[in-house]
C-alpha cells in the first residue's frame, strides 16, 4: 500500500486524482463500500519548508474536494516528510483498518 510518484508540480493534482480513483476501484471490487478518508497534515517535527508543505496539502485537499469525498482532518498526523491521505476500511464487525495511504 505504498508508492512514490515523481512528477512535475503541474501534474500533481491529476496524479492524486488517478491514485484516488484506483484506490476506490480496488476497494469497491473487494466489496468495501464503507471506508473513512483522512487528510493528515504537517506534524510538529517535519523536514522541508512551509511553502512546499502548504502546496502539497492544498493539492491533496483539492483532489479530495474535486472527488466529492467527505474526509476528516488529522491535524499534525502527516508523515515527517509530507502530508498524506489515509483510507480506512470497515470490516463486518465495524472495526476500522488502515488500508491505503
Amino acid at each position: 500500500d505504498d508508492a512514490h510518484i515523481f512528477c512535475l508540480e503541474d501534474q500533481i493534482k491529476d496524479e492524486i486524482r488517478g491514485v484516488l480513483n484506483l484506490a476506490e476501484k480496488i476497494l469497491l471490487q473487494f466489496g468495501f463500500e464503507k471506508y473513512e478518508v483522512n487528510l493528515s497534515t504537517r506534524p510538529e517535527k517535519f523536514v522541508g519548508d512551509d511553502d512546499v508543505w502548504s502546496k502539497a496539502t492544498t493539492a491533496l485537499r483539492d483532489a479530495l474536494d474535486d472527488k466529492g469525498w467527505e474526509y476528516k482532518l488529522d491535524d499534525g498526523g502527516g508523515a515527517f516528510y509530507g502530508p498524506k491521505i489515509d483510507l480506512k476500511i470497515e470490516d463486518a464487525l465495524g472495526r476500522k483498518w488502515q488500508c491505503s495511504t
